[in-house]
């Protein structure tokens, strides 16, 4: 298995090798609700800064807010929605794979 497959694996507390696969829930709770709380402080700026009139998200996401104007530039949208839509499929893609190596575990033997 690649380096970044056991690393990503590790975060999540799944660790796979030739006989087992052992699963650490609370390290994979605690994975799982840290992401929750980076994505929860993420939103809660955003509606912040949308309650003050301002969003500026134009340097990825192409999307800039003032009390005066809305600019969306398409490309640097379009570009950033493509991005974040393979880094997805590349991640459930993953889970899929594994999923699947523990499926055939069983009848391997």
């Amino acid at each position: 298995m690649p380096k970044e497959k056991e690393e990503l694996f590790k975060k999540i507390g799944v660790d796979v090798n030739e006989d087992n696969i052992n699963i650490d829930l609370k390290k994979t709770k605690d994975f799982f609700n840290t992401l929750q709380g980076k994505l929860q402080q993420k939103a809660q700026k955003i509606e912040k800064d949308i309650s003050k009139g301002i969003i500026d998200l134009e340097e990825n996401v192409g999307i800039k807010v003032d009390d005066e104007h809305i600019n969306i530039d398409l490309k640097k949208t379009k570009s950033f929605i493509e991005q974040f839509g393979e880094k997805i499929e590349h991640f459930l893609s993953e889970l899929d794979k594994t999923v699947e190596q523990i499926e055939k575990k069983p009848e391997e033997k």
